[in-house]
């Protein structure tokens, strides 16, 4: 096993990213924000809602002048504050790509900035000189005599994944890359209970590890929806595809389909 297989970057590309992290946590903490939801929430309308499919954890799109970031609460919520992370990167650094073709997509075309989305969501949610801190804190054990109980620990402080949070570890020679697969086992999905029994004797709860399964939708979205319906902005089908991705129709608002409008 080497960092290679486990698609950590260079280190000079790493540092980079690192660089526009640190930037982005200090401009929304002179707004007293940290929790990446509470950023995103600033940054965009932030919906979390659980989405029948375990091949999409989230996108951000552009409609009418706004950006819009949808989270998959299907995954864990570990999982979902990672993507979160992501695609506040995509928000920031690829505004302009957005604007114009309105949604980024995980292809060939995007390829780089995906990579960099990624190495942004790691440095973003787990500044490497604080995982150090706390690491020496509340862990402190040599890096090939680390176990599942002290990466639990950890990654609960940070509210990332237990796989993430070991290969941040690994990425920055807090953990052995030797130790990498004895310790990923227990996040296995055979191993699912395993890893909660273990997060609960720690004295943790699960909520990192298992599907939140939250539907949060914004009133500002619903009302920035119908507005740009009443004043012609958007068609009906618009709307009515808008307000039913949330799992409302427009009927709930009192609106009826437009026998002018060609549907």
């Amino acid at each position: 096993m080497s960092k290679i297989n486990l698609n950590l970057p260079e280190a000079s590309f790493r540092l980079q990213i690192k660089d526009l992290a640190e930037d982005v946590r200090i401009k929304f903490a002179r707004k007293g924000l940290s929790d990446i939801f509470d950023i995103l929430s600033e940054a965009a309308f932030l919906i979390r809602k659980p989405l029948d499919t375990d091949e999409l954890s989230g996108f951000s799109t552009y409609f009418e002048r706004q950006f819009i970031v949808y989270l998959n609460s299907n995954f864990t919520l570990g999982h979902e504050r990672y993507t979160g992370a992501h695609e506040l990167y995509h928000l920031i650094y690829n505004a302009d790509t957005l604007k114009r073709e309105k949604i980024f997509l995980d292809d060939e075309k995007h390829k780089e900035e995906d990579t960099k989305a990624d190495v942004f969501a790691s440095e973003f949610l787990m500044p490497e000189d604080y995982v150090k801190e706390i690491f020496y804190k509340i862990v402190n054990v040599d890096k090939d005599s680390i176990l599942p109980r002290h990466i639990v620990r950890i990654h609960n402080y940070f509210k990332v994944s237990y796989k993430a949070m070991l290969k941040r570890l690994v990425q920055i020679d807090l953990c052995s890359i030797d130790k990498y697969e004895e310790l990923a086992d227990i996040c296995s999905l055979k191993n699912t209970k395993q890893l909660q029994l273990l997060t609960v004797r720690e004295g943790y709860d699960i909520d990192l590890i298992i599907p939140s399964k939250e539907m949060y939708v914004p009133k500002e979205y619903i009302e920035f929806v119908k507005s740009n319906y009443e004043r012609g902005n958007i068609s009906y089908k618009n709307m009515k595809n808008s307000l039913e991705f949330i799992g409302l129709t427009p009927k709930q608002f009192g609106y009826e389909y437009p026998l002018e409008e060609d549907y």
